[in-house]
């Protein structure tokens, strides 16, 4: 047998296994993490790939990537310092419980084997954790990571964070939610029960709420929880961090869900027995004071005797918690896109102003005011755009409200005076040149293609026909189609005249004895006489 038969065999009995798993614990397909097809990535395929980090299955082992991992077991060893007295054994073993729940997350069978999953995983989640505590806790950690240094010189390390937070968002590259979650619940574990909810159902959502208002390309993202209906623990209800993104620019009431039975990694349990299958003489004393640390990033410091929590990871929940609170305070026929450019519609007398939220767009038909929310572009906008834009066609259902946006924004903007126009009305907004957002949506172009009518296509609908009866519009469409129509009726009767001349031509070439012709036949008569 060949070794790529060989190969292949091996790879069918590792998807059977985890077929039969899933069969046996009678787990559904929750697919949330897709590889983006090439019809979608292909105008731009190193915006859907990792360059810098592979997290979870599909890149973690990919050989370019491989000068992280050294970076990533470096940040993970020291998670496990303060992990104690938990090993990463310990730790791997225990979330290696939830491999059939995580294959179940991804679009393809996983070929790999139970043991290299929890490795992967536990890994990738520790790693995950770590920058989440970083660039949340401050602008401070964010400059400074203590891990970059190892990847890059003093000179690199804004181009490698980058591109460490671009990859994190790609579809392919997320980690679910679930899985960071138990780990921090088995990382929880010698803490009482109501101290160990505070940081994984309190701490944690704010974490994630907070990197994903950071990277949101609008400036204004819907509020978790919504205050409407309150529910501390909603982010931990998405299935990764581009889910919950793609639920802060867009409103949906669907959730993300995974049966998973209740004894594994439960944060009701109390002592580590609870949690880990150790031996006796390892069970802690409930009546020992425990002195346990535990890590987030730098700043976090100790937990004390009776689980309580030092001021440190106290400090820590209130400053991201105050962090989150104040964050949040037809188209006419010269016109191949959507709709006519920014510049076109305000020449047409129509107006620009700012809304919230995508859902909000509307046109003011009595003002002319076309309201829009603002965007906020940096230099890791695009890859994330393009990931919902992804995110949003393979998983939604329902009209891709995002794409059709993005697809609006493209319409609008053509030229940086564009830019220029809608950034006065605050409508544009970051630190990116005005060729840049240019340069960026005339290359979302080829990757968007929005079919079905949505509530965005009956405003853009009521834009273009208050553009279209706008005085100075109606007359130079007028004047274009009679100067047009005169043109075209010109150049036909030019075409007719220089065949007909062509014609006449010819024929008086035929019919017509040339001179010359002439003067011979007399000489020749001469001559016989």
């Amino acid at each position: 047998m060949s070794s790529s038969s060989e190969e292949m065999r091996k790879r069918l009995e590792r998807v059977k296994t985890n077929f039969n798993e899933e069969l046996g614990k009678n787990i559904d397909s929750k697919v949330c993490v897709f590889q983006v097809p090439k019809s979608l990535s292909s105008p731009k395929p190193e915006a859907y790939t990792p360059q810098l980090v592979g997290l979870g299955p599909y890149h973690h082992l990919q050989p370019q990537l491989m000068e992280m991992e050294r970076v990533k077991l470096d940040v993970v060893k020291k998670i496990l310092k303060e992990f104690r007295p938990m090993s990463f054994a310990e730790l791997e073993n225990l979330l290696g419980q939830l491999n059939p729940y995580v294959s179940a997350c991804y679009h393809k069978f996983l070929d790999v084997e139970g043991d290299m999953l929890s490795w992967i995983m536990t890994v990738d989640a520790l790693f995950l954790f770590d920058l989440l505590c970083r660039h949340r806790i401050g602008k401070e950690a964010l400059k400074s990571p203590s891990f970059l240094p190892g990847l890059a010189d003093q000179a690199g390390k804004k181009l490698a964070e980058d591109a460490i937070l671009r990859d994190v968002m790609m579809l392919e590259n997320q980690i679910p939610i679930f899985f960071v979650m138990k780990m921090l619940t088995a990382g929880c574990y010698p803490l009482e029960v109501p101290e160990r909810k505070d940081i994984v159902e309190g701490l944690l959502p704010l974490m994630l709420e907070g990197f994903c208002i950071a990277l949101s390309p609008l400036k204004e993202t819907i509020k978790y929880p919504d205050p409407e209906k309150p529910d501390p623990k909603k982010a931990l209800k998405r299935a990764h961090l581009l889910d919950l993104l793609y639920s802060m620019v867009v409103k949906r009431d669907d959730e993300f869900k995974i049966d998973i039975p209740p004894d594994i990694i439960n944060i009701e349990y109390k002592s580590r027995l609870d949690v880990l299958d150790v031996e006796a003489s390892c069970a802690l004393d409930a009546d020992k004071e425990l002195a346990v640390i535990f890590s987030l990033g730098e700043v976090a410091q100790t937990l004390v005797t009776g689980g309580q929590v030092l001021p440190g990871l106290t400090d820590l929940y209130s400053r991201l918690k105050s962090f989150i609170d104040s964050s949040r305070s037809e188209a006419p026929a010269e016109e191949k896109s959507l709709i006519p450019t920014a510049s076109s519609l305000a020449k047409a007398g129509i107006k620009f102003s700012t809304t919230h939220f995508i859902e909000d767009i509307k046109f003011e038909e009595k003002t002319r005011t076309f309201q829009l929310p603002a965007i906020k572009l940096g230099i890791n906008s695009e890859v994330v755009i393009r990931n919902l834009v992804a995110y949003e066609a393979m998983s939604i259902s329902h009209p891709l409200v995002f794409a059709r946006f993005m697809e609006l924004m493209d319409g609008l903007i053509d030229t940086p005076d564009d830019v220029k126009l809608l950034k006065k009305q605050g409508i544009v907004t970051g630190h990116l040149e005005d060729d840049e957002v240019t340069k960026l949506f005339n290359g979302l172009s080829n990757s968007i293609e929005v079919n079905g009518d949505c509530e965005l296509d009956k405003t853009i609908k009521r834009v273009r026909e208050s553009y279209n009866a706008a005085p100075n519009i109606k007359a130079r469409k007028l004047i274009e189609r009679y100067v047009s129509g005169a043109w075209k009726a010109l150049a036909v009767v030019a075409i007719v005249l220089y065949f007909l001349f062509m014609a006449l031509q010819t024929i008086a070439r035929l019919t017509i004895v040339p001179a010359s012709s002439i003067r011979q036949t007399n000489f020749d008569l001469a001559s016989t006489q």
